[in-house]
């Protein structure tokens, strides 16, 4: 089962990266913006889908129990979002405005939004954040980049799971 679900692991990390690199490209800050939630959960789905009907249809008779299911999304996306954490991370090493677009970024998301926090979270919290998006290193952009790959992807491989399931006759 891992071996073939590999390649769909790392097609499933090209297509984030190249998805990472075409935001860039179009000026969109992909830690930001909120639309590349719902990119990973498409990709996330595509792959997983592929892999586990691949696996399915040409290895296991036309069945596939759940948690077959799951253990293939969990073969296709944390491989792939492991590969896309590296590959930040030499974009960091490379290119450090990446943490500085961010950054500014996230700063601007919360001055857009500044009256809300003020009203709903107060004036402490709000200092609070601001400091925190000043003291964020690479490491933690990072691992909060993972940590929100690796949900979206939770999200989408018991779908994927229970669509193709099928039990034998």
């Amino acid at each position: 089962m891992i071996k073939p679900t590999i390649k769909y692991s790392i097609l499933c990390s090209l297509f984030l990266i190249g998805l990472f690199f075409i935001s860039l490209n179009f000026g969109s800050n992909p830690l930001l913006d909120s639309r590349h939630f719902w990119f990973d959960l498409g990709v996330y789905f595509l792959f997983i889908f592929f892999a586990a009907k691949e696996y399915k249809d040409f290895r296991n008779d036309g069945i596939l129990h759940f948690w077959q299911g799951i253990s293939i999304g969990f073969i296709v996306f944390i491989p792939a979002v492991l590969l896309f954490a590296c590959m930040l991370y030499l974009m960091m090493i490379y290119d450090s405005s990446i943490l500085d677009a961010y950054k500014q970024g996230a700063e601007a998301l919360i001055k857009s939004n500044e009256s809300f926090y003020r009203d709903e979270l107060g004036e402490d919290e709000l200092a609070e954040r601001y400091k925190t998006i000043a003291s964020i290193s690479p490491a933690q952009l990072i691992q909060m980049t993972f940590r929100n790959k690796l949900f979206s992807a939770f999200l989408i491989t018991p779908v994927v799971a229970i669509i193709l399931r099928k039990k034998p006759k």
